[in-house]
């Protein structure tokens, strides 16, 4: 399993290897150690999930450990952490397996949440799972259909001043509306760090939604062009609670689309006054297509370059030399013939 059975041991390495936020699991595993009177160690490697950013194996020294165990959420980067000196060393996280799972026990403990210094907040799933079976999508493999999962005091700590949950498909629980209202009742800041489903978004969803202290825009997602219609007529709801500039949209890009399609997506974001986060496919790193998908998203996820400048009049500013410039306005030349 996971070595968590049969300890007697004093102290124990946490090896966060990718994670841009406190990890989960490590949190919980830390509580379960913590509960025994052991001693724990974050050691925290920052590694990027892009494969065009540089990256050098590390070997960690574990002489001092008893247990090990190493998190990692991207693939890529599951070969690069290697232990010396201790012999128990536990690997897990989808980055090593997506089906391998800490024990229900640990599973169901309060995150240890001054492993990571400075974090604000609470964090958990209130759902896990997903309905859809986007190609792109590995979650409805790892965690089956759609349920509940944690009541919010399980992961709750009222000390701490945000919430932050990480359901892949919120919205489509039948009980969303009584979930929304508990995190109210919390008065705390709240974030779903994963995005909104903004195709279930309805009347009584989006008030309740707007009515809660969030931390930051209301992110969504608009992966599929086909979903244009239905994201448009989902507007005219959440614009009655939503000013402009204050929704943003996970865009991917270069998995099953056109680079037309691409464009075309991001432009109805601009005019809409929503924010798009472009996410480029591994695909994107390896296609002649990728100095475009380099600028689109150089453009996109900075949002006060986006909303004050068209794509044209970024480009322009953004290279210096006409061979690169050139580059990207073939490509669009290319695509719109």
């Amino acid at each position: 399993m996971f070595g968590i059975e049969d300890c007697s041991e004093w102290r124990i390495g946490l090896v966060d290897v990718d994670s841009t936020i406190p990890n989960l699991a490590l949190m919980k595993i830390s509580s379960h150690f913590k509960k025994k009177g052991f001693k724990r160690d974050l050691i925290k490697l920052n590694y990027s999930g892009y494969e065009h950013h540089k990256r050098e194996k590390v070997t960690i020294d574990g002489s001092k450990y008893d247990k090990i165990f190493i998190s990692s959420i991207y693939p890529l980067n599951k070969e690069l952490v290697s232990v010396k000196g201790c012999r128990k060393v536990y690997r897990g996280g989808t980055g090593y397996n997506i089906y391998r799972k800490i024990p229900l026990e640990i599973e169901k403990l309060s995150p240890d949440y001054k492993l990571y210094r400075g974090n604000k907040y609470s964090i958990g799933y209130l759902t896990r799972g997903c309905n859809n079976n986007c190609k792109y999508c590995f979650v409805p493999e790892k965690e089956g259909k759609l349920k509940e999962h944690s009541p919010l005091k399980e992961f709750y700590n009222p000390k701490l001043p945000k919430i932050m949950l990480l359901d892949n498909n919120f919205l489509a629980c039948k009980n969303c509306i009584k979930l929304l209202k508990e995190l109210k009742k919390t008065n705390k800041k709240v974030t779903f760090k994963q995005g909104l489903d903004f195709r279930l978004l309805t009347e009584e969803k989006a008030k309740i939604l707007s009515e809660l202290d969030y931390d930051g825009e209301y992110i969504f997602a608009f992966d599929r062009p086909k979903d244009k219609l239905i994201i448009k007529r989902n507007l005219k709801i959440w614009r009655k609670y939503a000013g402009d500039w204050k929704t943003k949209f996970y865009v991917l890009v270069g998995f099953d689309t056109t680079l037309k399609e691409d464009l075309e997506r991001v432009s109805f974001l601009k005019r809409n006054k929503c924010l798009p986060y472009v996410m480029r496919h591994s695909n994107c790193y390896s296609s002649k297509n990728k100095p475009f998908y380099t600028d689109l998203a150089a453009w996109c996820n900075q949002p006060g370059l986006f909303k004050n400048l068209s794509f044209k009049e970024f480009l322009r500013r953004r290279h210096v030399t006409k061979e690169r410039l050139m580059k990207t306005r073939n490509i669009i030349k290319s695509m719109l013939k």
